[in-house]
């Protein structure tokens, strides 16, 4: 038992003799050192960008007044196909 400790705290007080000596010193200016490879935080980024959008012009001309679709005037609403047919009607039967 007593040898084994002996050579444990033996081991212990060498190791960092041996650990010391394989690093460079770092007030040599000449000493090599591992070259240092850093990966950009950027690295596979993709920008985000929207698809194809309309320009202004088409959108203005979408929505100007003189420009409907529905054949509606400004003021009148759109008459819905049910009402033409058959008046004003409430309830479940239908004509």
């Amino acid at each position: 038992m007593r040898t084994i400790s002996a050579a444990l705290i033996g081991a212990g007080a060498v190791l960092p003799l041996l650990a010391h000596a394989a690093l460079p010193d770092p007030t040599d200016a000449g000493a090599s050192v591992p070259a240092v490879t850093v990966q950009s935080a950027f690295d596979g980024y993709k920008s985000w960008q929207d698809g194809e959008t309309p320009g202004w012009q088409q959108l203005n001309r979408a929505v100007a007044p003189g420009q409907r679709k529905t054949g509606t005037k400004h003021g009148q609403q759109a008459e819905s196909p049910q009402e033409g047919k058959g008046g004003h009607e409430h309830g479940g039967e239908s004509k």
